[in-house]
């Protein structure tokens, strides 16, 4: 009983601290000679209660909305020691307060809490961006309180997932402005020579974080800007939404976000900023996985991605896989001249490659980069032996990819035929047959493909795996035996298989003819030979 009356009794006292609340709300809107009721209002706002703070805040912004509207939060340039200046600069002064709460709530446990402290923040800078337009007569920005929020945002370590949602689907993806503003705020945290100690003469010393920047900020960077779908315009036209109002009256000046090549300025700087950061292996992935898609398109000079790019490709393993995509964006539609590529692909033809998630990806780009008939025959011979090499020891999934495609690559270079026609130590010059113990010249640890001496082999392993523990290889194997009559196989119907798809194949298919089986059935109880049949006689 006694329970049930404590929750009774803090329900009414909250009540009647949201009635007062409301009335301090009323009383200040009202007259400017109850302004100093802010003061009580933000000490509820720090109420530890969440749904009183909520209460609080929400109230305070609406307060701050109305005074920016008014007026009453702009810096007079004149009469800084009149009785108005000194209302201002207090209203300023509390105001900062304000928003420096604001931005304290950004890391608050309750995720609706981070969301409205966050929508607040941005709602309080379409006013005063108003406010700026109407004192300058022309465009303007707060870019110094937005640099703040999103400074305040990308560094908490507690963000919650609906939080950076609400910030990318409800403003970024929505509004022009905020969205170039917030690309060049990136670009500048993610310099080298960021300071975020900086002073600000508006507002003093910028709220201390760390000097470094941290793996919080790339985490949350890259969890916005992966989101972001909407892609910088390029026609003015396009450019029709705006958090803050573009004035009536635009001047003589555009202002910048107007313009579209600002736009894909701002875009390319943000994201060449933050891939020179330290970023972790699966963000590295990430974000090739992307490139060739999302940034390279929109870049105003895809080139800056060069280093990147090459960076990631001569990593080695999983890395260099998907660092081949954008790698070949650049060389096929920018010209870019890499050198030794063919020598550094051939080097990803390792034991790992049939292994790895990325597998198929790497054969759609190898069909494509092989698919020239101006390469020469050594190339594609080496690139043939070491994936017929390989798939001797690949998974079936593996080896399933690698006989279509080493198919298509005869059927395109037919200089390399040879392969399969020539027999293991057979002397092409004397035309007799050489017994050595080891009559292959193809050297497997050779790591460039012109000194490998695949063109002086055969591919022996095809006929191996003509005798593969699983049929469907064993007969798809088979096709080397034929005459290359047949149109080339369609690489995409083999990329995608795993041990499930095999299985699910064996398992729907319905047999021609029953199974032979290793017992014969019996058709008595007792067979001629057997132990009891001296003793039991029927």
């Amino acid at each position: 009983m006694s329970l049930k009356r404590s929750h009774s009794s803090t329900d009414e006292q909250n009540k009647t601290l949201a009635d007062s609340v409301r009335k301090l709300e009323a009383n200040v809107l009202s007259s400017h000679q109850n302004l100093n009721d802010i003061v009580k209002i933000f000490s509820i706002a720090k109420d530890e209660h969440v749904e009183m703070a909520f209460v609080a805040v929400n109230s305070l912004g609406r307060i701050y909305s109305a005074l920016w509207m008014k007026g009453l939060l702009r810096r007079s340039k004149s009469q800084k020691d009149s009785a108005a200046a000194k209302v201002s600069e207090w209203l300023r002064s509390n105001f900062n307060m304000y928003t420096d709460l604001l931005k304290t709530m950004l890391g608050h446990s309750d995720a609706p809490m981070q969301v409205a402290a966050l929508r607040m923040l941005l709602q309080l800078l379409s006013k005063e961006g108003e406010s700026l337009i109407k004192i300058a007569g022309e465009y303007a920005f707060p870019n110094e309180s937005f640099m703040e929020i999103i400074e305040a945002v990308l560094n908490i370590g507690t963000a919650n997932e609906h939080l950076l949602r609400v910030l990318v689907e409800s403003y970024l993806n929505m509004y022009d402005d905020l969205r170039i503003y917030f690309y060049r705020t990136v670009a500048k945290m993610a310099s080298p020579d960021y300071d975020p100690f900086k002073h600000n003469s508006k507002r003093g010393p910028r709220s201390k974080i760390s000097t470094e920047v941290s793996e919080t900020f790339i985490r949350n960077t890259f969890a916005v800007m992966s989101e972001i779908r909407a892609v910088p315009k390029t026609d003015i036209a396009d450019i029709k939404s705006f958090w803050v109002p573009l004035p009536k009256n635009l001047g003589d000046v555009e202002p910048i976000v107007l313009s579209p090549s600002v736009h894909k300025k701002a875009f390319s700087e943000a994201w060449l900023a933050f891939m020179r950061l330290p970023l972790t292996a699966d963000l590295y992935k990430q974000v090739l996985l992307t490139m060739h898609k999302r940034i390279i398109p929109y870049m105003t000079d895809a080139k800056g991605l060069m280093d990147f790019l090459s960076n990631a490709y001569d990593a080695g393993g999983s890395i260099s896989l998907l660092a081949l995509n954008g790698l070949f964006t650049l060389i096929a539609e920018y010209n870019l001249n890499y050198p030794q590529f063919y020598e550094k692909l051939y080097a990803l033809l390792d034991h790992n490659l049939l292994h790895v998630k990325y597998r198929a990806r790497f054969f759609r780009l190898l069909e494509i980069f092989l698919g020239s008939s101006h390469l020469p025959a050594y190339l594609i011979a080496a690139f043939i032996k070491r994936m017929s090499r390989l798939a001797l020891s690949a998974p079936p999934a593996g080896a399933v990819t690698v006989i279509p495609m080493v198919y298509n690559l005869l059927k395109d270079h037919p200089s390399c035929m040879v392969l399969i026609h020539r027999m293991p130590g057979y002397n092409e010059e004397t035309g007799e047959e050489v017994v050595v113990e080891d009559c292959d010249p193809f050297d497997a640890e050779e790591a460039d493909p012109a000194k490998c001496q695949a063109i002086k082999s055969s591919v022996w392993e095809l006929e191996t795996l003509q005798h593969h523990y699983y049929p469907n290889i064993a007969t798809l194997a088979k096709v080397f035996n034929e005459p290359f009559h047949k149109p080339k196989f369609m690489l995409e119907d083999f990329l995608d298989h795993t041990y499930a798809t095999f299985f699910e194949s064996d398992t729907v298919r319905k047999p021609k003819k029953a199974p032979a089986l290793a017992v014969q059935p019996p058709t008595s109880l007792l067979r001629p030979g057997d132990a009891l049949s001296d003793f039991l006689i029927f």
